[in-house]
């Protein structure tokens, strides 16, 4: 399937910045299930563009500008061959275990950052009801039952921060929770697993938008990495894309950044997804475009209420849904 993803921000302030940096991991990556043909990346005001491949093998872009700017402009256009073919969790026969595993999987073991280890967390697992020895594959499914029965999926309840001590209490939340949520279940019962950060194709009517999806992949001896996605309780498809994998949503945030001034950000983002007609390409292709956005040496005259007079440091985050 050959899927045409644009992702497009905007970061808007009420007043004049003097000065922001902003990093992107927005580029999906060629993996075994799917090949990157093509990715475009518009930025604005006119700057200079950086990349590089973080520990995950994550791309990542960043730039600065440097002048007095109210608005920045991000654009992007990816076309994505996916072609992985789904792991049946019956066939995850063995039962987890910690000795033997690789050095770098020891990673994803981890609690950290949103991943919260605590009381609350374990007496969610026992409430699930499964033997610490049962197989692999008929634990993820019995996770997957659980958090899918007993959480009810429901924006602007969480925020990008939010932890699974949050989720657990509210009971409700987006992708990115019930990511975590899943990440920490698996993390008890000692399963190496990560976040995934990427897209899902959803079929919607024409220019509805899309939104950028969460999910977790957990390791197999006999399998390797096994995506699973436990906000909708189902294996992965070709209908998924992969940006990013980290231990959790701090490790890949689709945007972040900083600035410097005292306006108030407001961030707004827009997805689409398309499944196009093509061949697969085995070439990337990469173009680096600019938005023309105005900057200026000073601030601009403007009404007293709107103008720069201290300086602070704030950042800004996408939530994934």
């Amino acid at each position: 399937m050959n899927i045409q993803i644009e992702h497009q921000f905007a970061f808007e302030y009420d007043g004049f910045i003097s000065e922001s940096f902003v990093e992107l991991r927005v580029q999906p990556k060629t993996t075994s299930q799917q090949t990157v043909s093509s990715f475009e990346l518009a930025v604005g005001p006119r700057t200079g563009v950086h990349r590089y491949r973080d520990w995950n093998d994550n791309i990542a872009h960043h730039f600065t500008i440097t002048k007095f700017h109210d608005r920045i402009a991000v654009s992007t256009r990816s076309l994505v061959h996916t072609h992985g073919a789904a792991v049946s969790l019956a066939s995850l026969g063995e039962r987890p275990s910690e000795e033997g595993l690789p050095y770098p999987l020891r990673d994803f073991l981890e609690f950290g950052g949103p991943v919260k280890l605590s009381p609350t967390l374990r007496a969610t697992l026992k409430a699930v009801g499964l033997a610490p020895r049962a197989p692999l594959g008929e634990q993820v499914a019995a996770l997957g039952t659980y958090i899918h029965e007993r959480f009810e999926y429901r924006t602007n309840v969480t925020t990008y921060d939010s932890t699974t001590e949050d989720f657990l209490e509210i009971g409700a939340g987006v992708c990115q929770d019930f990511a975590h949520l899943m990440l920490g279940l698996l993390r008890l019962r000692q399963v190496p697993c990560r976040y995934v950060s990427g897209y899902l194709h959803v079929e919607r009517k024409k220019r509805e938008p899309s939104q950028s999806h969460a999910w977790v992949e957990l390791y197999s001896a006999t399998a390797g990495w096994v995506p699973f996605d436990p906000t909708h309780n189902r294996v992965v498809d070709e209908r998924y894309v992969v940006v990013g994998h980290g231990r959790h949503y701090d490790d890949v945030p689709p945007n972040k950044g900083i600035y410097r001034g005292v306006a108030r950000e407001t961030l707004k983002a827009q997805v689409s997804t398309e499944v196009v007609p093509g061949k697969t390409v085995s070439t990337l292709r990469e173009d680096f475009r600019h938005i023309d956005l105005p900057v200026f040496r000073e601030v601009p005259a403007r009404p007293p209420d709107r103008a720069v007079s201290a300086v602070d440091d704030m950042s800004a985050q996408q939530q994934q849904q």
